[in-house]
């Protein structure tokens, strides 16, 4: 009985780890072909002369971007249920600095961001709405040519189980699309849903927009979902 035991553990742990394999390598191949969307974004925007057209293009490759970082760091750590919510924003705020030419610009990036476990179903949308914020600050925060200036970006606990999710610069703030109906609005609103929080954005008293979202911690999320025991 103990050896019919122990080889039944043994094909468990087999077919465990032959399933966290499969899974990874589904990971790795989204992100492949996401980068391949990217690509073909990049080659297609090239060849516009509309810059309305173009700024469209390099804004879904942001966002396919954004995608496939998320399924890249889902296929390099070890816990596939979870993403660690630090790494993420901060790998995704990086390379939306580095994107937009920030450092030549003297746009300063200030990263506040606490380490929190949250699963792939919750992730994707905080970084799409990550994604949606920071192109939003730097691309109408502060004009062509306007040189100078702070995006602070930030993730930390507050009252009540929530954490509170938020981009800040002090430009001139966030230009809304048709006083807040356009896509980029819309996203935010739709991504906020996804989490089960609230998003808001509005004018800080020191000068500049503040881009917010409120949502369940998954820290007291996990508590409430253990089995009590018996």
């Amino acid at each position: 009985m103990a050896a019919a035991v122990q080889d039944r553990d043994r094909r468990l742990r087999e077919a465990l780890a032959q399933k966290s394999l499969l899974i990874k390598e589904t990971h790795h191949r989204v992100k492949n072909n996401l980068q391949i969307v990217m690509s073909l974004l990049s080659l297609q925007a090239g060849k516009l002369r509309d810059p309305t057209a173009q700024s469209a293009l390099r804004q879904a490759q942001v966002r396919v971007n954004a995608l496939a970082l998320v399924h890249r760091i889902l296929h390099e750590i070890e816990d596939l249920g979870a993403v660690d919510l630090k790494v993420l924003i901060e790998d995704l705020a990086h390379q939306i600095h580095e994107g937009f030419g920030a450092e030549r610009r003297d746009l300063r990036l200030d990263l506040d961001i606490v380490s929190r476990k949250a699963p792939g179903d919750l992730a994707v949308p905080l970084t799409l709405f990550t994604v949606e914020a920071l192109t939003n600050a730097f691309k109408h925060a502060y004009p062509v040519g306007a040189r100078g200036g702070i995006i602070r970006a930030s993730l930390l606990p507050i009252e009540g189980g929530k954490l509170r999710l938020a981009v800040e610069d002090d430009g001139l703030g966030v230009q809304s699309e048709g006083g807040g109906s356009g896509i980029g609005s819309r996203l935010i609103q739709a991504f906020a849903q996804q989490v089960g929080g609230t998003a808001t954005v509005s004018p800080r008293d020191t000068g500049g927009t503040v881009v917010e979202l409120i949502f369940p911690d998954p820290r007291f999320e996990e508590q409430e979902a253990e089995p009590i025991p018996a």
